[in-house]
């Protein structure tokens, strides 16, 4: 008996270690230096380092006048794009002179309940549905902004943005979203999820790409654009169940009963995911008992 709680005992450590040397999350407007202190610095001077920006583009930034520019930088220290790409941009600006008084790092949170959002509500207007996101302003004005990952590379993407070259960012369907928050197209009753869906669908490469849209807008409180993001993915990929487990979450949240279980019942039809059967069954619980 001793020996099998000792054993217990063992297979228990590895967890707990992990548990404890779990890696708190930076929150909100944070100076540089904190990424360079235990325990980012693992990653973050690492794979500054490890970057070697090709030099004939760091030349010819390097001429470039910043004067009006500056960088504001969403991230997470929760997730990998970040910790790969953000020391990579660090290094390719450092190499080119670019002042590091014009570059804000403003944390966001993963929690469901406040997704993408930062401390003080500082990436509010700037919809930033994915991170790392790092946007290039002029005179403070939104000029692009690169999301996730590099087209090409750091260098190269940054000299496309700064000499106004015809640059499209990673998740095209993102400008197209923002574009109908602005002219309330989702919020407008008589556009229908299918029209829009004819819109967008050439630039929509995933049923992930407008879920995660949807999740942004629902923690922000904007229901119904979030529903009508729900309504259009589901339009564009009916076979994923995913999709009608997340327009069933936006009809629970709009306060719609009859249709998140209508919507619940199909999306458990399709689905052949145990791990998502089990999502749906509890959403249905919340749904019925609400």
């Amino acid at each position: 008996m001793k020996q099998l709680c000792y054993l217990l005992c063992l297979m228990a450590l590895p967890c707990l270690v992990s548990a404890q040397q779990k890696e708190p999350h930076l929150w909100g407007i944070v100076p540089i230096d904190s990424l360079q202190k235990a325990p980012y610095d693992v990653w973050f001077k690492k794979n500054y380092a490890d970057y070697k920006p090709t030099p004939s583009v760091i030349e010819a930034l390097k001429i470039l006048k910043f004067k009006d520019l500056s960088i504001k930088i969403f991230f997470g220290t929760w997730c990998g794009d970040t910790k790969r790409e953000m020391p990579r941009l660090i290094k390719v600006l450092d190499d080119i002179g670019f002042p590091r008084d014009k570059i804000t790092f403003v944390a966001v949170a993963v929690e469901d309940s406040i997704r993408k959002q930062s401390k003080n509500r500082e990436e509010r207007g700037y919809n930033i549905f994915r991170v790392g996101c790092y946007i290039i302003e002029r005179k403070d004005a939104e000029i692009n902004r690169i999301y996730e990952f590099p087209t090409l590379s750091m260098e190269r993407d940054l000299l496309a943005i700064f000499t106004n070259q015809n640059y499209t960012p990673q998740y095209p369907a993102y400008s197209t979203v923002e574009k109908w928050l602005k002219d309330g197209s989702l919020v407008e009753d008589n556009i229908s999820p299918q029209s829009l869906a004819t819109h967008i669908k050439s630039k929509v490469s995933s049923m992930g790409d407008l879920n995660a849209c949807g999740y942004v807008l629902l923690a922000d409180g904007k229901l119904q654009e979030a529903v009508k993001i729900f309504r259009i993915n589901a339009t564009l990929f009916p076979e994923e169940a995913n999709a009608w487990h997340s327009l069933t979450e936006g009809w629970f949240r709009i306060g719609n009963r009859e249709k998140a279980l209508s919507t619940l019942e199909y999306g458990l039809q399709i689905n052949k995911n145990p791990d998502l059967a089990k999502s749906f069954l509890a959403l249905q619980k919340q749904i019925l008992t609400k």
